[in-house]
This record gives structure tokens, sequence and C-alpha cells, in this order.
């Protein structure tokens, strides 16, 4: 899939869930912990992109961490998952922004390898 194509999947995605309120804590966290480098990185696909590192991971015969890709077939249809999940989760939830902080910021590191960043 073109990355045009994957930008505006991520955009829609964004667009939807902005009518949450739990979805600004999101982005919020987002903008204080960005990961720079990354210029069409903003923080409603920042957000997407994390969740889906944190809903996907899953460990294989050895234990170590891995994730299903976001890429490749049906992109669309595991971004509208991943909507629908936040939606089912975080609907009727209280949004502890301590911890939405401490957990953007663990995971940004791994985000920015995963990029190749430096």
């Amino acid at each position: 899939m073109e990355e045009t194509v994957f930008i505006n999947l991520l955009d829609q995605a964004d667009r939807d869930l902005d009518s949450f309120p739990f979805w600004a804590s999101f982005k919020r966290a987002c903008a204080e912990h960005s990961i720079k480098g990354i210029t069409s990185l903003t923080p409603g696909r920042q957000a997407l992109l994390i969740l889906w590192e944190a809903s996907s991971q899953g460990k294989d015969a050895e234990g170590k961490i891995i994730n299903s890709s976001i890429e490749g077939k049906d992109m669309d249809k595991k971004i509208e998952k991943l909507k629908s999940d936040l939606i089912g989760h975080f609907m009727n939830e209280e949004m502890d922004e301590e911890a939405l902080r401490r957990f953007f910021k663990s995971i940004k590191n791994e985000l920015r390898r995963k990029s190749n960043l430096k």
C-alpha cells in the first residue's frame, strides 16, 4: 500500500476517534512525547501507531516479543478493528493522565528504533 493511502487511513481513523473524550488524552500525550525526525507523524497518527504496537504484541517460541505488522494485506480492516477496539475499551473509562504519559514515553524509543531513527 502506498504511504499516502496509509496516511489517509490513519487520518480518517483519527478524525473518527476525535468525537470520543479519551482520544484527546492520547493525542495530548503524543504531542508531549512526540517522535522527532518523522515529519509526517501527527499526534493522531502517532497515537494510532503506538496503540497498534501495544495491542498487537505477542511472544514467539523463544519468548521474544513480536508484533503483527499493520502494513500489508487488509490494512484498512486492521485500522478499523483497532479503532473499534479502542472505542470498546475506553468508552466508559476515565483516563489516568500520568499513566498515559508514562506509557507513551516507554514505547517512544521502540518506535524510533523501528523507524531506524537516531
